[in-house]
Order: C-alpha cells, then sequence, then structure tokens
C-alpha cells in the first residue's frame, strides 16, 4: 500500500482502464488497455505530475478521476470517495475537481461571453444568490486579466488569454483539486511561460492542489513536487522532482531527460511484451522482452525495473 492516507485527495490503487475499439477484421470490438495497474496518490497542497508521451494514458487517467470512464478494475479514491463505484456521493465529489485542458479554443463555448464562460461552473452549481461581481473581480485580479475582456467572445481573444480565462472558470467553485492537461502545450514558447509563472504563483499564494500530465518533462519539472513516468499505461518510476531530474533511474526517464534524444524516443517501435523499452534499451535482461516488472521502493522512489530487483 502507499504512504500519506490522512494528507491524500486522490489514490489510485492498481486501476486498469480500457476502451472497447473496433477489429480490424471483421465485426465486433476488442477492448485496448490504456492504462495497466496504475497506482500512485496526490496529496493535498501538492503539484504531482505524470510525463508521457501521447498514447502513455495520462489523459485516460483524468477522464477516469472527472468520471467520462469507469476503470476495468481497481479503486479511484478521491476525498476519501471511491468515484469508481457507484456511490450517490460521488457527484458532489466530481464538482469539486476543476480542469484546465491544452486547447483553450476547444474548452469554451465560442457563442458566450468571457464573464459567463468564468461563471459557467456556478451556474451549473445553481449559485444563483452568489456575489458574483465579487468572484469575477477576484479572479481577474488572480489570473491577470484586463476587466475589459469580460464582455469580450473567445474569438476575440489570443490564445494565452484564452487560456487564462479557462483556468479562471476552473478556478471559480473553489476546487479541491485542479487537474491540468497539458496546460501549455498549443501556446507559443513566450505565452507557455507566461501561462506555466501563473500557474506556480496560484499554486504557491492560494494551496491549491494540482495533477498534471504532459509530455514534456521540463514544464513536469517545473511546477511539479513529485513526478511520475509513464511508458504505454505503466508507470515505471516516480520520486521527488529534483531527484528524478538529477538522477534518473529507470532507462526511459534518462532518454526523456536527455533532451537531445527526445526526437528518437518519438520515433522508437515499443513492445506490446514484456517492458516497452527493452528494444532499445540498453540495459535489457532476457527477462524484460517477455515480462513486465513490478514497481518496487527504492529510497524515496518507485521503480519498474528489472535492474533493480
Amino acid at each position: 500500500m502507499l504512504e500519506n492516507i490522512s494528507r491524500e485527495i486522490i489514490r489510485f490503487n492498481n486501476v486498469w482502464i480500457g476502451y472497447k475499439i473496433p477489429k480490424k477484421h471483421g465485426i465486433g470490438y476488442e477492448i485496448f488497455i490504456a492504462v495497466k495497474d496504475m497506482s500512485f496518490y496526490v496529496n493535498r497542497g501538492e503539484v504531482y505530475g505524470l510525463v508521457g508521451e501521447s498514447g502513455s494514458g495520462k489523459s485516460t487517467i483524468l477522464k477516469a478521476i472527472i468520471g467520462i470512464i469507469k476503470p476495468l478494475k481497481g479503486e479511484i479514491i478521491v476525498d476519501n470517495i471511491d468515484i469508481s463505484k457507484d456511490d450517490p456521493r460521488k457527484r458532489e465529489v466530481l464538482r469539486k475537481i476543476g480542469y484546465v485542458s491544452q486547447d483553450p479554443f476547444q474548452a469554451v463555448n465560442p457563442k458566450m461571453k468571457v464573464r459567463d464562460i468564468i461563471l459557467e461552473p456556478l451556474r451549473i452549481l445553481k449559485r444563483d444568490n452568489t456575489d458574483f461581481s465579487n468572484i469575477i473581480e477576484t479572479l481577474i485580479s488572480l489570473t491577470g486579466l484586463p476587466n475589459n475582456v469580460l464582455d469580450m467572445y473567445p474569438h476575440e481573444l489570443s490564445g494565452g488569454m484564452l487560456q487564462r480565462v479557462v483556468i479562471a472558470r476552473a478556478l471559480a467553485a473553489k476546487p479541491m483539486i485542479v487537474l491540468l492537461d497539458e496546460p501549455t502545450s498549443s501556446l507559443d514558447t513566450v505565452t507557455q511561460a507566461q501561462i506555466l509563472y501563473l500557474l506556480k504563483d496560484l499554486q504557491e499564494s492560494m494551496n491549491y492542489t494540482y495533477l498534471l500530465v504532459s509530455h514534456d518533462l521540463r514544464v513536469v519539472s517545473f511546477l511539479a513536487n513529485r513526478i511520475g513516468i509513464i511508458i504505454r499505461g505503466y508507470l515505471v518510476e516516480e520520486g521527488p522532482t529534483d531527484e528524478i531530474m538529477e538522477e534518473p533511474l529507470h532507462p526511459y526517464t534518462k532518454l526523456l531527460i536527455d533532451s537531445s534524444r527526445f526526437k528518437e524516443i518519438k520515433e522508437i517501435e515499443y513492445s506490446s511484451i514484456g517492458c516497452p523499452i527493452h528494444p532499445i534499451c540498453p540495459y535489457k535482461k532476457d527477462v524484460c522482452e517477455h515480462t513486465m516488472p513490478k514497481i518496487i521502493v527504492q529510497g524515496s522512489r518507485r521503480i519498474a525495473c528489472w535492474n533493480y530487483i
């Protein structure tokens, strides 16, 4: 079992998540397993980052937390409620989760004004007696938006400004946790930096809890206290950010940190049997080709690699 139960706000216990996909030949469907035996926790007031390429399962994890996908097995505990089960308290828990997507233009209704976009969560919660003017003033101040954007439409804003609107909306209902799904990937370099500093400042000043997923280890290491590395649905390394960056243990983490080889990682063909990166791993053993190792504790780290078992 994982530690820090009293401080946890999210816990995944041996979670498996799959999708139905059409068979390549013939009628019917098959199950594609996107997340495999996943276990991790997020503490209140911390930033936990998951790093993985497209198809690694990181966005699937967020979808499971907000209730869009149900796991095949395992537990997803949010604020002490197992949201993978039919618990009548689940709806109230899900309402306490903020979400920031990677593409702000796809995340908002283009026919709504910014004021209505930001206040949308409160109106969904039917808080009609709330002092919206005070909330708007606070959120505008927090996210650095000028007051004149409130009566503008999304197409009148830049990508960076609209992402600030999406962040303001995610914070409107005072969420207990904010899910960040590649929050800077669709932005230019300068705007990325601005949004990252905004997110960092908000977290430090308001003690928000973030669960951040990204393919970019640099983005995650800037914000996160702890990092988990995932490959093809498996968590293969986890630990404090400074330790991961200074001394990566898993061969895949080492490749991620070596930015000069990042393109090479994108081009490799992963194995569907055993450890996904064994075809290119310089440390591979015979067992790596047919069996994925279980994750073990190594000091303050967790790692799934046969070289440490």
